[in-house]
């Protein structure tokens, strides 16, 4: 019970101390800067009195020292009034108050004087203008003639100067008396019977000059005795006394503070006294619980360690059986295809030793029906005089149909033929002799064996082969008939797409490339062939290296043989991997694969 009333005590002490400095510290406001607001507001209103001045006897001709004599104590006067708002005062609201009602009507006085001004200035000067004018005549020859001839025009230039020289001293130093004088001047001239017009506008501009001047005089002289130093005076008296005032304030709160502060010193040595010896109970018991937390967290660390290495272990055996999967997978349908292709190498060399023979008698005996249709013509020749006309042209239309049909026989017994020399190779791998052979010297022979076929074809065909071979490639042992064979094969693909495409048009700038790479990576070469031409259908793609598959039409002499033969020779004879890739109208890419190491012949 009694710690928490000492608790309590303490914490109202704290608060109380709180409070007490909080407000020992608050600063109403900056006298300081009161003080510079005053200053210049002091310094605005006297540069007011100068413009006026100035304006008044026409040393300045424009107003602008005026207005910015007033924008200034506006701007001065709008910032004391929201320092007022953020820190308010009755007695300083009550001096600003009445300073900003002196100066509005001070400003009030400033609008008529900077009306009435130019106007008074403006009839001082046209009359001037108008005098000399008048004066400039009168001192024509002709005029003194004239003059001198009648009294009246004598009386009047001598009145009109009067007038002239009373008005100017009028101007510059305001005078009752003169006053009088130049109004009855005016109306002495006014009664004249002579009539100039020089003179009448004179007096209409001498009569606005007395009814300005005392008025604009009166004006001056109020905003002159108008001084807003009074309240100003007063203001910046209201900021001391409030400036004093919280001062004296904050000096007595600070005397409380002190108190409070000693008194709550006091009771914290007394209860820090009292605590201490639970302090000390209390670091015994931490340091234990301590001990007993490093224990516990040094086999927290033990078993996360044990846990991480388990994970890594498992992590890497995983990581290995899904390797060994993939290489399963890929082993498998490297395994399908090569089945496949070996059934189906098996099946063709069968069927071609079969059909070869017939095949054989069917382009023979086309060759020599062709050769009898030929002589049977001539020999129609020879009696066609003795035929009638009706049965020549039948005959002559039945031999031509016959050579034409032996021909065909003849086109499509070649292509058959074709097709069962390519089966046979099927069947060729154990007989092919593998020797040490230079790939770059083999790529470049058949680069320009496939090239020479399209230039024979189309002189004007033109590719451009960029070419990228590893200086430091090593010799392979294999079969080079077999694997130019290839090379030929994808070759005349890559060439055959570029021509096809350069043909069809659809891009103008168009340019046939042809890439080739030849580069040896653990313990590999890996050759690889792209062009830029129509590329293979993605759902094609799967299917090239299967037998008499072929994307070419038909007189192409294409059998759909090549690209199988292509993977029997690289996959079963040469122990290496052929790949296909393409964008259908981007490009095509064929990567294959063939082991350096080999060392054994077939």
């Amino acid at each position: 019970m009694e710690k928490y009333f000492t608790r309590i005590f303490i914490a109202i002490n704290v608060i109380v101390i709180v409070a007490i400095y909080y407000l020992s510290e608050i600063v109403p406001f900056e006298y300081e800067g009161y003080e510079n607001d005053i200053n210049r507001l002091q310094k605005y209103d006297a540069e007011l009195d100068s413009a006026i001045v100035n304006t008044r006897f026409g040393l300045i001709r424009n107003y602008q020292p005026i207005v910015k004599a007033l924008d200034g104590s506006y701007s001065v006067l709008e910032i004391l009034k929201q320092e007022l708002k953020e820190n308010p005062n009755e007695n300083i609201a009550e001096k600003l108050k009445s300073l900003e009602d002196v100066f509005n009507r001070k400003v009030n006085l400033t609008e008529k004087y900077k009306q009435m001004n130019p106007v008074l200035r403006n009839a001082i000067a046209s009359f001037s203008s108008t005098m000399y004018s008048y004066f400039d005549q009168a001192s024509n020859v002709e005029f003194i003639e004239s003059c001198l001839e009648g009294i009246e025009q004598t009386q009047l230039v001598d009145n009109v100067g009067v007038l002239f020289r009373d008005i100017l001293i009028y101007t510059n130093a305001q005078n009752e008396n003169r006053r009088s004088a130049i109004i009855k001047m005016i109306e002495k001239i006014e009664s004249s019977p002579e009539k100039v017009p020089e003179v009448d506008l004179g007096i209409v501009y001498a009569k606005k000059i007395l009814e300005l001047q005392p008025q604009l005089t009166q004006v001056a002289q109020d905003l002159f005795e108008m001084s807003i130093l009074q309240s100003i005076n007063e203001l910046n008296t209201a900021y001391r006394s409030a400036f004093d005032n919280y001062q004296e304030n904050s000096v007595k709160y600070r005397v409380v503070l002190y108190v409070l502060v000693f008194l709550l010193l006091v009771i914290l040595t007394w209860s820090f006294r009292r605590l201490q010896s639970t302090v000390n109970i209390l670091h015994i018991e931490v340091k234990r619980k301590i001990k007993a937390e490093k224990e516990l967290e040094e086999i927290n660390r033990q078993l996360e360690q044990r846990v991480a290495d388990r994970t890594k272990e498992l992590t890497i055996k995983n990581n290995d059986l899904n390797k060994a999967l993939g290489d399963l997978e890929d082993a498998q349908e490297q395994l399908i295809m090569q089945e496949k292709m070996a059934s189906v190498g098996m099946l063709s060399t069968g069927i071609a030793h079969e059909i070869k023979n017939p095949l054989n008698f069917v382009n023979n005996f086309s060759d020599i029906s062709v050769e009898l249709v030929k002589e049977l013509d001539e020999e129609l020749e020879t009696v066609k005089d003795k035929v009638a006309e009706d049965n020549l042209s039948m005959i002559q239309e039945i031999l031509e149909d016959l050579k034409t049909n032996c021909q065909k026989i003849k086109e499509h017994g070649v292509r058959a033929d074709n097709i069962v020399k390519n089966m046979l190779l099927h069947s060729q791998e154990a007989g092919v002799e593998k020797e040490m052979v230079d790939i770059k010297n083999l790529m470049e022979d058949n680069i320009r064996i496939a090239l020479d076929k399209y230039l024979t074809e189309d002189k004007k065909f033109e590719v451009n082969f960029l070419k990228n071979y590893d200086p430091d490639l090593q010799k392979i042992l294999c079969a080079p008939q077999t694997l130019a064979r290839v090379f030929v094969y994808v070759l005349d693909n890559a060439l055959y797409s570029v021509q096809d495409k350069r043909k069809l048009g659809t891009q103008p700038d168009y340019k046939p490339e042809i890439s080739v790479s030849l580069q040896q990576k653990d313990n590999k070469i890996v050759i690889k062939i792209r062009d830029n031409g129509m590329g293979i259908p993605k759902h094609q793609l799967d299917k090239v290296f299967e037998p008499f598959f072929t994307t070419k039409p038909t007189g192409r002499g294409n059998t759909g043989l090549g690209l199988s033969i292509c993977y029997d020779t690289v996959v079963k004879q040469h122990k290496g991997e052929l790949r296909a890739a393409s964008e259908e109208g981007t490009y095509a890419e064929f990567t294959i694969e063939l082991p350096v190491n080999s060392q054994t012949k077939n």
